[in-house]
């Protein structure tokens, strides 16, 4: 099981068994994110027992896992990957933090319906990374580790608690079998439909870029082998953010997940289930450029102009590329230019009748437009922040209504018949249980007296007397 809020930088890479150290059982590489180190080798004999434990306290966050089997050359697999060495494998904490771990093993010509799974108990606490306050993530060590062996599918045993065990001896047993193909894993499907623009979500496989895929907007179905890893986010953070998803996993209840504003959700998926996906997404709004347009006089030397000629004052400006129009200011007299010329340097023309009189003038350049001061210069824009939202989802089991069933003849109680299960042996009467009940109890005189002639009909009991 996945700890939640974990936030391990560096994991990531080409496969889940990412940054594995094929070499002997030596110890972490300094500031690496070990998931599996395995060495190279052969294979070796065992017996086929459940798991032998070692109890060394650890002094490391890596559990080597010694392989045993009752053939030799046989090969093992992690979540499905070959490690190079079939006889031992090393699984540190930060990788369980991130999945569960599952050690098969296969020989051709042989079959083997064993495994073992390793998980991280997940109690709710969570795991924080803060390398100002140490290297090893905060709250990973206090985590249970638990080895449990499986056959067929079924639990072997006790599950065991490994947590302060460095080494742990594992065993596996082969039989013969009657085929060299090996056995086709189980496939599962994923709907996804997405609401949005282009590609807005991201699905990394495996924790391998090169596998990574994205969705278009609408629905789209993938397959993949069982256990295949989906992480589940968005494209691009600074340009779409996943604000909803609705996870239905095989016949569990639908997971809600949102995400607040400025957030956008991630999650990872394992895939033993089909799964189908719904997730909302929207634009993150880009933050404008700055916009700071300068202009300046070519000439900035005082002229003289003779109104007689009536051919207006020309300027000639030097212009940014921010500049949108140009506001000029004689006396009473506001002009605004906002058809200018391409270039950095242009001309233009206060016309003749701002000059109405004789006399001095002094005249003012603004290199915007005062009715759209606003939307033509401003200060350049922060960016949003979109922050990660990771959820863990967690499935409920979906609880089935049994159907209401209409009575039938034989439920509906009819008082003034017997049910089945109780006595009748008085004939067809009352509803009521019939009781034989002599005369003589109830000192009853039928007033026919007790000779020979008496009839035997009347003899039999007063039906009257019923008593429930």
């Amino acid at each position: 099981m996945a700890v939640r809020d974990l936030n391990l930088e560096n994991m990531g890479g080409n496969n889940p068994n990412e940054n594995e150290t094929f070499g002997g059982g030596g110890g972490i590489p300094g500031g690496e994110d070990v998931f599996i180190d395995a060495g190279g080798g052969g294979g070796g004999g065992g017996s086929s027992s459940g798991p032998k434990l070692d109890n060394n306290p650890t002094t490391t966050n890596t559990f080597i896992f010694n392989i045993s089997a009752n053939q030799t050359n046989f090969v093992s697999f992690v979540n499905g990957n070959v490690v190079p060495n079939n006889k031992s494998i090393r699984i540190t904490r930060e990788s369980l933090a991130q999945e569960d771990k599952k050690i098969t093993v296969s020989k051709k010509g042989f079959l083997n319906n064993e495994y073992y799974k390793i998980q991280m108990i997940d109690d709710d606490a969570p795991i924080i990374k803060n390398i100002k306050v140490s290297d090893t993530p905060l709250g990973l060590s206090t985590k249970d580790i638990v080895l449990t062996k499986y056959r067929g599918g079924k639990v072997v045993g006790t599950p065991l608690s490994i947590r302060d065990t460095t080494t742990n001896n594992i065993a596996f047993s082969f039989v013969k079998g009657d085929t060299d193909t090996p056995e086709e894993p189980e496939k599962y499907t994923v709907k996804f439909n997405i609401t949005g623009e282009g590609t807005p979500v991201s699905i990394l496989k495996n924790a391998n870029k090169s596998a990574e895929f994205f969705p278009k907007s609408g629905e789209s179905t993938y397959e993949d082998v069982e256990n295949t890893k989906y992480l589940i986010r968005a494209s691009d953070s600074s340009s779409y953010r996943i604000t909803n998803m609705t996870i239905v996993a095989g016949t569990n209840k639908p997971v809600v997940l949102d995400a607040n504003p400025g957030e956008t959700l991630e999650t990872s998926l394992t895939l033993n289930l089909d799964y189908e996906i719904s997730i909302t997404t929207e634009r993150v709004e880009q933050p404008l450029d700055e916009l700071d347009p300068q202009i300046s006089l070519v000439n900035a030397d005082p002229r003289e102009y003779n109104i007689n000629e009536k051919s207006g004052v020309p300027l000639l400006i030097q212009k940014n590329e921010d500049v949108e129009a140009i506001t000029i200011v004689v006396g009473d007299d506001i002009l605004e230019f906002d058809d200018l010329d391409e270039g950095d340097v242009i001309g233009l023309t206060i016309p003749h009748n701002v000059f109405s009189k004789i006399g001095q003038y002094n005249i003012k350049l603004f290199p915007f437009s005062f009715d759209d001061y606003e939307n033509q210069v401003r200060e350049q824009e922060d960016p949003i922040t979109i922050t990660p939202k990771v959820v863990t989802p967690k499935f409920i089991q979906e609880e089935k209504e049994s159907p209401i069933k209409d009575p039938t003849p034989e439920d509906i109680v009819n008082p003034y018949k017997p049910t089945p299960n109780k006595p009748n042996r008085g004939g067809d009467g009352g509803g009521g249980q019939e009781q034989f009940i002599s005369e003589d109890q109830f000192g009853i005189d039928r007033g026919f007296g007790a000779g020979d002639d008496f009839d035997e009909r009347n003899r039999r009991p007063n039906r009257n007397l019923n008593y429930l």
